[in-house]
């Protein structure tokens, strides 16, 4: 993800697996949110991460409120505006996830952004992310990543724990499955009121 002086952003996908298809980009998009409220916790900005969870599950239930296709919203970004191309000059800010899967079927990512003002730029670069998948992945592989994004935030209301390293791959895995969250094994402090 790129930002520009001009509020333009710029979210460009590779992969050098050339088999790779729209699944990943879902386990990309689940890995990828979790990092990013690892980091607004790890820079206190806990309030900045709940607003951001509370904003994406009002996404998911639009996404998912019709029985036929996924619906495809055009979400707020501000004075942001999403370009296809990125401009001619050098952005202003980047974030980058390379995000890795291992020879045991584990996935890693690694992540690097620019210094300030993360409490903004963290949730505009999901934000921004999550659109260019609204507009570009088909309508299974979209009402898969709502599902996916609804299935975290239930991961996290029952653990608590985004904040926690072990969350950076146990959330995403349980939201990518079709596991149960059993309150039974969750402590009476963890599970929230």
């Amino acid at each position: 993800m790129d930002f520009f002086r001009n509020k333009a952003a710029h979210a460009s996908l590779s992969w050098q697996d050339h088999l790779k298809n729209e699944h990943d980009t879902v386990s990309l998009a689940i890995f990828l949110y979790a990092r990013i409220l690892f980091e607004l916790a790890e820079l206190n900005e806990t309030r900045v991460a709940n607003e951001l969870m509370a904003f994406l599950s009002q996404v998911v239930e639009v996404i998912l409120s019709d029985e036929g296709a996924p619906n495809r919203p055009r979400l707020p970004l501000g004075e942001l505006t999403l370009q296809t191309e990125a401009p001619m000059e050098p952005p202003n800010r980047s974030y980058r996830a390379e995000f890795f899967e291992q020879q045991d079927g584990q996935y890693r990512m690694d992540f690097t952004g620019s210094l300030g003002k993360e409490g903004v730029y963290l949730p505009a670069t999901y934000v921004v992310f999550l659109q260019e998948c609204i507009n570009t992945l088909d309508d299974e592989s979209l009402r898969r990543l709502a599902k996916s994004l609804a299935r975290l935030h239930d991961y996290y209301k029952f653990r608590k724990d985004f904040w926690d390293g072990t969350a950076l791959a146990a959330g995403p895995v349980f939201a990518l499955s079709s596991a149960k969250v059993d309150p039974e094994e969750v402590g009476p402090e963890e599970v929230s009121s």
